[in-house]
């Protein structure tokens, strides 16, 4: 097969999507394969395998994925992450020979596979990073970490040699841009969709009873992997100074990391979740927290404002600025530190301002989908047109 050959080593794209391990790169890539199935552009994806074998699996109809045995060690630390890449490309191009793929442009999903993509084949990269090392929160002076140096200059490497950089957002794309100059220079935008089920919830007093959770209680949720990036635990210590004074039951679902079922303080930790379950933890909602203060796009915050759930984020960030201009939720001061109890104070005592943040996520959230993302990458795939075979 020629076209697009799409390389995610850091994670399994076909496996289930969920908010813990899988997370949003996951998510998107499955949207995104998913979307080019229904356009009728194939694609061919490498991702590691699981195993110590080689498989072969369609899960959408011009879509093939290609598992490739790397010596992954489960769980990989960072290092042995970046160790096994040798075992990836080699098996890569093994594979590409067998199958004789030859792409015409490659696309590259987090730092690591574009370290393989330029090893692997001459193709024109489209590089995304997902994320970017040097924006994480505690990226700035401070003990260098030997592991963070040779990922910053990576990901300059990426910027400089890709065709293409794709960002979420003008946001991200600008933000991206002041650490990585190449990449505002190569930047493109394209906004990820969101599965329509999360626009078709399921009554609350369903999603409650599935969930486990009592119809009459407040009930806030977040949802993230277990990493302290995320903000998690800003977010406990917010809802734990607004319990003391709250009059009704008051919960706080934190999915995705594990832990107690519950505390014994009203937070309620469950493990990742499949990512078909999320439009009930939505349902099962008041509001949705969203504390994270760097994410390259924040695919729960999209699927909540698509539920009609409001959200609290934190201002400066993509979604403050969204939902404090267009509504759907509350953009807080994150240097306050009263501000992201007060959003959550305000965000529970008030039905009638939910009412009004609901309607208001449905229309900011309805111009994401899969289809409008899907023909930009489609126009943008179509650009290069010349297939190259394996190095």
């Amino acid at each position: 097969m020629t076209g697009h050959l799409v390389v995610s080593y850091h994670t399994c794209p076909m496996e289930e999507p969920g908010t813990g391990l899988a997370g949003g790169m996951n998510v998107f890539l499955r949207g995104l394969l998913r979307g080019f199935s229904r356009r009728g552009v194939p694609a061919d994806v490498l991702t590691r395998a699981a195993g110590n074998d080689a498989e072969i699996s369609s899960p959408f109809p011009g879509v093939r994925i290609l598992h490739v045995p790397c010596g992954w060690k489960i769980p990989p630390t960072r290092w042995s992450a970046f160790g096994s890449l040798d075992g990836f490309v080699d098996g890569s191009l093994r594979l590409m020979r067998e199958h004789r793929i030859a792409p015409r442009v490659v696309s590259a999903h987090y730092w690591m596979s574009g370290v393989a993509v330029r090893r692997i084949t001459d193709a024109p990269m489209v590089l995304v990073y997902h994320t970017v090392e040097a924006r994480k929160p505690g990226a700035g002076p401070g003990e260098p970490d030997p592991f963070s140096e040779v990922r910053r200059r990576e990901e300059e490497r990426l910027a400089s040699e890709a065709a293409r950089v794709i960002c979420f957002s003008e946001h991200d794309l600008a933000e991206t841009g002041k650490v990585i100059p190449d990449a505002k220079a190569k930047g493109t935008v394209i906004p990820p969709g969101v599965d329509d089920r999360f626009r078709r919830l399921p009554p609350r007093q369903v999603a409650r009873a599935y969930v486990g959770l009592p119809a009459d209680a407040d009930v806030l949720l977040v949802a993230a992997r277990g990493d302290g990036g995320k903000n998690t635990a800003e977010a406990v210590d917010a809802f734990r100074r607004i319990r003391e004074r709250w009059e009704r039951p008051l919960i706080l679902v934190v999915a995705g990391q594990g832990g107690p079922e519950d505390d014994g303080g009203g937070v309620a930790f469950l493990p990742s979740v499949p990512h078909d379950a999320m439009p009930m933890l939505y349902a099962a909602a008041d509001a949705v927290i969203c504390p994270s203060r760097y994410e390259s796009f924040g695919l729960v915050t999209l699927e909540a404002l698509a539920s009609g759930v409001p959200v609290a984020v934190p201002q400066g960030t993509y979604w403050g600025g969204k939902v404090g201009s267009e509504g759907g939720g509350i953009a807080y001061d994150p240097g306050d530190p009263g501000g992201l109890s007060g959003a959550m104070l305000s965000l529970l005592s008030d039905p009638a301002m939910r009412a009004r943040l609901s309607r208001e996520g449905v229309r900011v959230a309805s111009p994401f989908t899969w289809e409008t993302c899907t023909e930009s990458w489609e126009k943008l795939l179509s650009s290069f047109s010349t297939s190259r075979s394996p190095r």
